[in-house]
């Protein structure tokens, strides 16, 4: 929903109307068709800025409107153009929040969201885990602040888009937990919430975490638990298939699936052989394909993997420790990877972790798969934080990171998870070009970073992109001269 934050009203004119046609779309679970009409939108308004610097109703129009723009973009499955769509509004808000005319502290959060979504959809799962903890932590810090009930409804919103990215490439256990949270926002906010004319992709936000909260549950037997999420849920998509919506039909038909799945598990078999059949006499695909999302299960939470890397490599001074991140550090709530632990401490937890990655990668991929995200991680987090450590110890901890980071998009790349790979490959060749400055006295920083730039360029290559694969080669080449 295009939200002007009070600096604009709609104008009643052709703009006026491409406007509201895309938002009357977009609330009815059409927004892949809502996308020319945002153009249109973008358009006018550029060209009634004109020359005008000053011109911020029009430019704060253009921001609002290609953040829109992104989401009919991935409904259409045209992510790249959603990223450029996504760049061009954080300039836009970035501009309105430097010249005073607008707080765009949630706008630029809700960009990042979107942006972390974006990412998702293209497999690039690392970096959608950590666009999307940023968003979680700026809307945390609203919801703190003097104009909580006001941001409170978009707070359970990202909350359950940072469930669904973690409940794939995160800790099951930070899943549901934020999941559980934007669930009971959710409900503690429906008056609220039915009153606004987002409330149906509220309810659509709500169906969404209802279902990472089922799934995870059902995996660790609390099959009560996943049973009322799976109600609520199921509730919600009824409502919500009155739309006449694809989509939303597509969203119910899911919901019947889990909770026919759910109540086999708990051996109501009759109940859930009803669910099930209605939902593939409804739509066979879309009952299918949650079927076998439910049949791959989940990753192993960190703690799982602890305790495998435990039994495998046998008792290792750093466990408890590192057991120790499964529990929120003070002041936080663990529903972010950022809520582990402070950044000063996530750059020492991440080199422990580290340091079991390899060892495990002969052992158990996927237990070090787990081990080296997270580890990646809390090295990302406390580096954007700008922690001491990472500041001012470069040299003791970005080799770590690059160095796992280049272990485990290898080890995805073999399992034939290229966009995984190559989205961690990206960081490894981000960590190789902080590690220049130490190369020319370290030979061995020097060819790890040469490794990196070059894994890098390999799999670009492999993907298409030539000219970018030979500029991270030509950098390997100017390391090893």
């Amino acid at each position: 929903m295009v939200d002007s934050g009070g600096l604009w009203t709609p104008p009643e004119d052709e703009l006026g109307e491409a406007l509201q046609t895309a938002q009357v779309l977009i609330e009815e679970g059409r927004a892949d068709e809502a996308g020319p009409y945002q153009q249109r939108v973008i358009e006018l308004a550029r060209e009634r800025a004109g020359d005008r610097p000053d011109h911020y109703e029009a430019k704060h129009l253009m921001a609002a409107t290609h953040y829109e723009l992104a989401g009919s973009l991935n409904a259409s499955g045209r992510h790249e153009e959603a990223l450029t769509a996504l760049h061009e509004a954080q300039l836009g808000y970035t501009e309105l929040n430097d010249a005073g005319v607008l707080d765009a502290t949630s706008f630029l959060a809700d960009v990042r969201a979107r942006r972390a979504m974006t990412q998702a959809h293209r497999g690039y799962g690392a970096t959608a885990v950590l666009e999307m903890d940023g968003a979680v932590i700026a809307y945390g810090q609203l919801v703190a602040g003097p104009d909580s009930l006001h941001h409170q409804p978009d707070f359970a919103r990202v909350l359950a888009m940072n469930a669904l990215i973690l409940r794939r490439y995160g800790d099951p256990g930070l899943a549901v937990a934020s999941a559980d949270a934007a669930v009971q926002l959710f409900l503690q906010l429906a008056d609220q919430i039915n009153e606004s004319p987002q409330a149906l992709s509220y309810a659509r936000y709500l169906c969404s975490a209802t279902a990472v909260s089922a799934d995870v549950h059902a995996s660790q037997s609390r099959l009560d638990l996943a049973l009322e999420a799976d109600e609520i849920g199921l509730t919600t998509a009824d409502t919500l298939a009155d739309s006449e919506s694809a989509t939303d039909l597509r969203t119910l038909v899911s919901a019947l699936t889990r909770k026919g799945k759910h109540l086999a598990i708990a051996g109501r078999i009759l109940e859930g052989e009803t669910c099930l059949q209605t939902a593939y006499a409804t739509d066979r695909e879309t009952a299918e394909r949650v079927s076998e999302e439910l049949e791959r299960g989940l990753p192993p939470s960190l703690v799982t993997a602890l305790e495998t890397a435990e039994l495998k490599l046998g008792p290792f001074e750093q466990y408890y420790r590192l057991l120790g991140l499964s529990q929120p550090a003070p002041g936080m709530t663990l529903a972010t990877v950022s809520g582990r632990t402070d950044p000063e401490s996530a750059a020492v937890r991440a080199t422990e972790l580290a340091e079991l990655v390899r060892p495990m990668l002969a052992q158990d991929a996927e237990t070090a798969l787990t081990l080296g995200l997270e580890a990646h991680y809390l090295f990302a987090i406390s580096s954007e934080r700008e922690s001491h450590r990472m500041r001012y110890e470069t040299s003791t901890y970005a080799p770590i990171w690059a160095q796992t980071l280049l272990d485990i998009s290898a080890a995805y790349d073999a399992a034939g998870q290229t966009e995984m790979a190559l989205d961690l490959a990206g960081w490894c060749a981000e960590v190789a070009t902080a590690l220049i400055p130490f190369a020319t006295s370290d030979g061995e920083v020097a060819e790890l970073a040469g490794s990196c730039y070059r894994h890098h360029g390999d799999l670009l290559a492999a993907t298409g992109d030539l000219i970018a694969s030979q500029h991270a080669h030509e950098a390997a080449a100017q390391l090893a001269t």
